[in-house]
C-alpha cells in the first residue's frame, strides 16, 4: 500500500480527518450551547465562567491541531511533504497541545479534581485516568522537536535544490 500520494493512505486519513473535524464541531457547538443554555452543573458564576473559558480555548484549540493536521496530509498527498508550510503547522500544533494541556490543568485545579486524582482506575465503564494534561503536554514537546526536525529538512531539501 502506498503511504503518500493519490489513493494513498494519506487520502484515507484526510477523509478520517475531515470526518472528525465535521464530528467535533458539530459536537463542540451542541455542548457549549447546551452548558452555556441549561447550566446543567452546580458551580458558582464565577467558576462557571472561566470553566467555559477554558471549554472555548480548549475545544477550539483541538479543532485548530485538526485542521493543521489536515494541511499536513494534503501535502503528503500532493507529495510535498518538505515544505515550511508544514514546519509552521508543526510549530501550531505544538503550541495549540500545550493550549490544551493548560486548560486541562486549570480547570483540574479550578474544579477541585484534584482532591479525587486517580493516575488510573478501572470502574465498571472501563479503563480511565486523570492525566489527560500530560498527554498533551508531551505530545506538544514531541511536535515541536518534529517541527525542527521538518525544518531541518526543508533546509537540506532546498539546499540541494540550489546545488543542481
Amino acid at each position: 500500500m502506498k503511504y503518500y500520494g493519490k489513493m494513498s493512505l494519506a487520502s484515507l486519513l484526510k477523509i478520517s480527518l475531515d470526518i472528525m473535524i465535521i464530528i467535533g464541531i458539530a459536537v463542540y457547538f451542541i455542548m457549549l450551547k447546551q452548558t452555556l443554555t441549561e447550566k446543567a452543573v452546580d458551580m458558582s458564576s464565577g467558576r462557571f465562567i472561566i470553566t467555559c473559558i477554558l471549554f472555548i480555548i480548549g475545544g477550539i484549540s483541538v479543532i485548530l491541531i485538526l485542521f493543521n493536521l489536515r494541511k499536513i496530509v494534503n501535502s503528503l498527498i500532493n507529495v510535498t511533504p518538505f515544505i515550511r508550510d508544514n514546519v509552521l503547522c508543526l510549530k501550531r500544533i505544538s503550541l495549540l497541545c500545550f493550549s490544551v494541556s493548560v486548560c486541562y490543568a486549570l480547570n483540574f485545579f479550578i474544579n477541585g479534581q484534584y482532591k479525587n486524582y486517580n493516575f488510573a482506575y478501572v470502574d465498571s465503564s472501563g479503563i480511565h485516568t486523570d492525566i489527560e494534561f500530560l498527554i498533551f503536554f508531551f505530545a506538544g514537546w514531541f511536535i515541536l522537536i518534529l517541527s525542527q526536525v521538518f525544518k531541518q529538512a526543508v533546509e537540506v531539501k532546498e539546499e540541494n535544490e540550489f546545488t543542481i
